[in-house]
């Protein structure tokens, strides 16, 4: 946000609303309008309220045209660096690396590290 009202030479002071959309909001991953929001210290409304990441943008244009604001930063993110799988952190990990292991023995190097705590599952 810093950098795009800077290219923008707007002043946050100015910002009525910041609207995020976002791809995937898997509960531990926070929400990105208030960090967003939140390190640049905008006085607007925060919301991440879509699961689409296009939505912002109409709806901040919406925002505009009723009048309800001037300035609207709308925009939107996909958090696929750790997609929901439920099993645990150790088990999502190895399974992700035996994925890219190309000799049998690196599989079987990964696998004979798999233990029982790996099954449970994260809810």
């Amino acid at each position: 946000l810093r950098g795009l009202l800077t290219r923008t030479s707007v002043p946050r002071d100015v910002v009525d609303y910041i609207v995020y959309g976002t791809v995937i909001q898997e509960v531990k991953t926070s929400n990105v309008a208030r960090e967003v929001g939140s390190v640049q210290h905008s006085p607007g409304s925060l919301i991440s309220a879509t699961a689409l990441k296009i939505v912002p943008v109409p709806a901040g244009v919406g925002m505009i045209a009723a009048g309800q604001c001037d300035v609207v930063v709308a925009g939107g993110v996909e958090l696929m660096s750790d997609v929901p799988i439920r099993h645990s952190r150790k088990m999502r990990k190895t399974m992700l690396t035996l994925n890219r292991a190309k000799t049998l023995g690196q599989k079987l190097s990964l696998i004979s590290k798999i233990r029982p705590d790996y099954f449970a599952p994260e809810v």
